[in-house]
Formats: structure tokens, sequence, C-alpha cells
């Protein structure tokens, strides 16, 4: 009898745990997917506009400039940041960006910093690929401008 209590009660106990892992992941999913849905949920670049744009401060949705150590995410009208995030972070923050955020689009002004040090540039480099196969993967769009 002992033996079927202890057996018993494991089982309710490991159900218990998976239960809570998948209930858990299925959360976290959710809120990701959430979090996707306003890049999702974008309209094409309008080429139409954006041809317009002959300065930096007519571009209206986000821009990026890639660090040797990082990304610095300008937005339009916000006053400029020189705190640089990670891939992940910049990500994340693109994914919570209202959708006034983007008025031109499913697009995404990338620049490389024209300063650098000696040896910057591969790191840079590395840093833009994976910025791109990032913002691909959520279908955005990247234009690349060129550095000062």
């Amino acid at each position: 009898m002992r033996i079927s209590f202890w057996i018993i009660t494991s089982v309710v106990v490991v159900l218990g745990y998976w239960s809570g892992v998948a209930t858990s992941s299925s959360l976290t999913q959710t809120k990701s997917q959430k979090d996707s849905r306003v890049i999702d949920s974008l309209p094409a670049p309008n080429d139409d506009e954006i041809r317009k744009i002959r300065t930096a401060d007519q571009w209206h949705n986000p821009f990026v400039v890639v660090h040797r150590d990082g990304y610095e995410l300008i937005l339009h009208d916000q006053p400029r940041s020189q705190a640089l995030l990670n891939l992940d972070e910049l990500e994340r923050t693109l994914r919570k960006m209202p959708v006034e955020r983007w008025p031109l689009g499913k697009v995404i002004a990338v620049e490389e910093i024209a300063l650098r040090s000696s040896g910057d540039d591969a790191k840079i480099a590395s840093n833009l690929k994976a910025l791109k196969r990032m913002l691909e993967s959520h279908k955005v769009r990247v234009d690349q401008w060129p550095s000062a």
C-alpha cells in the first residue's frame, strides 16, 4: 500500500509539473505572438512616400545605427539616447512598438556607425548581418543608408 501511495504521489507531482511547464510555455508563446502582431500587421512599405525623403529628419519609421557593441535605436521626435541594445533587446522593442511608429510601412532604415576604431569593421559587419537576418525573419524590409 505504501509503495502505491508513493507511486501515485510521484505521478501526480510529475504531471502537475509538466502541466505547469506546458502552460508557461503556451503563455510565453502567446505573448510572443501578440508582440509580433503589430509588425506582422504592418502594411507594405510606402515607396511613393519613401522616395520623397531626402534627409534623416524626414524618416519617421524606426532607424537603427549598427555599432561594434550593439545597436542604437533612433525614433522620430524623441530625444536621442546613446544606450546600445543587444539584438534581442532591439527585437523586443521593435515588436512592442505601436503601429503609429511605422507610418512608412514595414521598412526600417539602417546605417553603420561612421566613427570606428581599428578592428571594428568585422564586428560591425557581423552585427549588420545579424540585424538583417532578424528583420527579414519578421519580413521587415531594410533600407540601408550610407554612413556619414
